[in-house]
């Protein structure tokens, strides 16, 4: 399940609150792996850990879920570059955190679409909800967009790693919800949009739901 490269993301309990760390692995062995120094998510700096520090770590899989599983730091190595060895409980113990497909968070995102058939206008606005199979935006009242139309998007997400994802998919119309005399929500079906794309949209619900989490938002 786990591979080389793959991004984990670290939470560390002190004194009853949640710290945010971001890693990658570098290497894995049995029951073992390999991660450079952890990175903390709000100010950027590299997490200074002992021997036995305890973290629970998430990863998007490539099927789309989370996992998670408890591991702690049995020591320090240097593969080309200093790394940090975590226990590993191997695959058959990760436990799956995400009951549903894809997981939808509350997020504004400015977002473009583009209609390649050129019945509307391009449009931009932003986003209501997001997750990995689709996206709701706010529709400014007097845009005719229907459901069944093809629309291309573009938006950017911001990393808790500080880095941006900038994500282009081919989306179907599901329906218009009318709001106000403003405007109305319109929901957004991922038609065809790359694995990555759809991963860093994933990953970005995922750090979302976590910094929420800390800040006691529900």
């Amino acid at each position: 399940m786990t591979k080389i490269g793959l991004p984990l993301t670290l939470e560390y309990k002190v004194n009853g609150d949640s710290e945010i760390y971001r890693c990658k692995i570098v290497e894995e062995e049995a029951h073992r792996i390999y991660i450079d120094y952890p990175i903390h998510t709000i100010s950027g700096r590299t997490g200074l850990f002992e021997k036995g520090a305890e973290f629970y770590a998430s990863f998007v899989g490539t099927n789309n879920s989370v996992y998670q599983f408890e591991t702690h730091i049995e020591g320090k190595k240097n593969l080309n570059i200093p790394t940090l060895v975590l226990s590993f409980p191997g695959d058959e113990k990760l436990i799956r955190i995400q009951r549903r497909q894809y997981v939808r968070i509350e997020s504004y995102l400015d977002i473009s679409i583009h209609d390649s058939e050129r019945n509307v206008p391009p449009l931009t606005t932003v986003t209501q909800d997001i997750s990995g199979g689709g996206v709701s935006v706010i529709l400014p009242s007097n845009e005719r967009v229907k459901p069944g139309m093809i629309l291309d998007i573009w938006l950017v997400l911001p990393m808790d790693s500080g880095t941006n994802e900038y994500i282009h998919a081919k989306t179907k119309a599901i329906r218009v919800r009318e709001g106000n005399e403003h405007s109305s929500t319109l929901s957004l079906k991922f038609d065809e949009i790359a694995d990555k794309d759809r991963q860093s949209i994933i990953r970005y619900c995922f750090e979302k739901q976590l910094m929420d989490r800390k800040k006691g938002i529900k």
